[in-house]
């Protein structure tokens, strides 16, 4: 990802994509506020992790490393540091142990075996005894395979990873599942079965307890991300057990983002990258990668009585982010949720700039005009601006941006406008919450020289 998010032109489509994307944003805000239990809440309300919280297990979830082989790349120094920063947090806690590291699918780029050999090297170099690695296929394994047998995916796993690509196991009391896609790295529909049986047997053992499954692509309609890159097999299985915390990547949507955190018939909660966070503005234009550097991991802990508590781990800066808490009770009972799709809107307020706030312009050293800008917050933080960059009543700049949610750091936005001419140039931006709500429009004057 570039620093600045470059200006990338003004298409004709610009004023019917986001009449679409207005229609899009009610039609799904529909779709998912009918997935769950109906009911808002207001901040005062919302429970967070007490201060006596007593983990019994501890494990990290990350999707999507991508590695490609090279043991300097980003990608793997950041899988590498994940195991020293979650270590040194669980040696400054009661309870000390880091019991599991879960990679839910795409942890190589295209399933080459130096990607693995990759992958086996930095879990030997950085793993203490106790901690136990689960891992499951994603697409990304079975992808230089594809064109002649995928089935070779499931192979160079096996050989590399884990004999078996499913797994059931149970640490500390809890069950761990983890499900792969099929041997063609596209569908789970030969899954099903096995996944239901072990859900209704770890069900039968204690109805109340989590169950904590993982697999690569969302189950559909349900997280970010999950209405263009589920899966509506492993959705409709979870959705007969109330207890299931689920985990899952594939689209790379920002974990930072409140709507990656759904409870309906069961919880889930999608992983993001830990190379790089992407969103989609408007469900027209396609993906859209967050600016800078990005990507996290979810530190999860759950306790004897099954309350789970979730921090988000920031993996460009090596911290936590301050804001985001998520403590799930009740979880067996889908009648007690409280972080489904309208709570957490509910607790949504249109985004606000900083009192006197000052968009600042300067030229770089390729001769791109960059603008800088504070963030804008409610609730939540803004999770895009729309520009729009004028001279002489012609527009010369016009982008949806995604905001600066996907870090823990309180960074100013840069939007990199690619190369003006010099002169003044009016600049409108409008800042937008997680959940489409308008919020306040700056407009200011800039001059480029």
């Amino acid at each position: 990802n570039e620093k600045h998010q470059r200006n990338e032109g003004i298409t004709m489509t610009n004023f019917f994509s986001q009449i679409i994307f207005k229609l899009l944003s009610v039609v799904f805000s529909v779709v998912f506020a009918f997935s769950g239990p109906i009911g808002g809440t207001t901040p005062e309300d919302v429970v967070h992790t007490p201060d006596d919280f007593t983990p019994v297990v501890r494990f990290v979830v990350c999707s999507d490393i991508h590695l490609d082989g090279d043991e300097t790349q980003q990608a793997a120094i950041r899988f590498a540091n994940l195991f020293t920063d979650m270590y040194e947090y669980a040696e400054g806690c009661e309870y000390k142990n880091l019991d599991a590291v879960i990679v839910a699918g795409d942890f190589t780029g295209g399933g080459a075996e130096k990607e693995y050999q990759i992958y086996n090297k930095i879990i030997k170099e950085n793993k203490k005894d106790g901690t136990q690695i689960l891992t499951v296929l994603g697409n990304h394994e079975f992808i230089d395979y594809r064109d002649v047998d995928a089935t070779v995916g499931y192979d160079i796993y096996r050989k590399y990873v884990n004999e078996d690509v499913d797994t059931d196991i149970i640490i500390n009391g809890y069950h761990f599942i983890g499900v792969s896609y099929d041997d063609n790295g596209k569908t789970f529909s030969g899954k099903t079965d096995w996944l239901d049986e072990r859900l209704a047997n770890a069900t039968a053992e204690d109805p109340d307890k989590p169950i904590f499954v993982y697999q690569h692509p969302h189950p559909a309609l349900t997280v970010y991300g999950s209405a263009n890159w589920g899966d509506v097999d492993t959705r409709a299985v979870l959705s007969k057990y109330p207890q299931v915390v689920n985990f899952s990547g594939h689209s790379h949507y920002a974990a930072s983002d409140p709507r990656s955190v759904w409870q309906g018939e069961f919880t889930a909660v999608g992983c993001g990258s830990l190379s790089a966070f992407m969103g989609n503005l408007n469900y027209i234009d396609g993906d859209k990668d967050a600016p800078g550097n990005s990507g996290g991991a979810w530190l999860v802990e759950c306790d004897a009585n099954g309350n789970v508590s979730m921090k988000l781990y920031d993996a460009e800066n090596r911290i936590f982010f301050d804001n985001i808490d998520y403590y799930l009770t009740d979880l067996s009972d889908s009648s007690k949720r409280t972080h489904n799709w309208q709570k957490q809107e509910s607790l949504d307020t249109a985004p606000e700039f900083p009192e006197n706030v000052v968009v600042t312009s300067y030229v770089d050293e390729n001769g791109d005009t960059i603008i800088t800008f504070p963030e804008a917050t409610g609730y939540y933080p803004a999770e895009n601006y729309k520009i729009k960059v004028t001279k002489n009543l012609k527009t010369v700049y016009e982008q949806t941006v995604i905001s600066e949610y996907v870090r823990a750091t309180d960074d100013d936005v840069s939007v990199n406008l690619g190369q003006l001419s010099d002169g003044k140039y009016k600049v409108k931006i409008v800042a937008y919450s997680p959940y489409a709500k308008k919020g306040e429009t700056i407009r200011q004057i800039i001059t480029v020289e």
